[in-house]
């Protein structure tokens, strides 16, 4: 495994908690590469890659706790662990990646400003596209969808 702060290896921003997912993603990558395979290691090499006070936290989960003999029921997966870790930070799943605060933003801003180009266009509809997607997983959706349509409708296109 690569040292910390080493260029490869995985790195974990606590004030950009979208990336958890990627940074366990990378992290499970260099555990295959490097034949990590016990829960005890995935879960002391997962704090190591953070900074300090991420680490104590973590470090305080339940799910941490190496196995006991004299109680076994309490052994823990890294995988348990993981799911622990993704809990504490709101916003690292699909369902709840982004708020109807991040769709009305990019609907806000883009309404207030003519688009002129295609290029402009195709930015809007990434962002756009990729919030949408994420949000599908509301129950509510449809309700708010009807309110976003009403507001694209409004969006000016000119298009040279």
């Amino acid at each position: 495994m690569p040292a910390r702060g080493h260029g490869t290896a995985s790195l974990f921003n606590p004030s950009k908690p979208r990336e958890l997912p990627r940074y366990f993603t990378e992290l499970e990558f260099l555990f295959a590469a490097c034949g990590v395979t016990k829960n005890a290691k995935k879960k002391a090499l997962g704090i190591c890659y953070v900074d300090y006070n991420t680490s104590e936290q973590w470090l305080l989960i339940s799910e941490y706790q190496p196995y006991n003999a004299s109680q076994p029921a309490l052994l823990y997966s890294y995988d348990d662990w993981k799911r622990t870790v993704i809990s504490l930070y709101p916003g690292t799943n699909a369902a709840t990646k982004y708020s109807m605060a991040d769709l009305d933003q990019i609907m806000g801003k883009d309404t207030r400003t003519d688009i002129k180009t295609i290029g402009q266009f195709a930015d809007y509809y990434r962002k756009f596209y990729q919030v949408e997607e994420t949000k599908k997983h509301f129950a509510d959706m449809d309700h708010k969808l009807e309110t976003i349509l009403a507001t694209l409708q409004k969006l000016t296109i000119n298009i040279d």
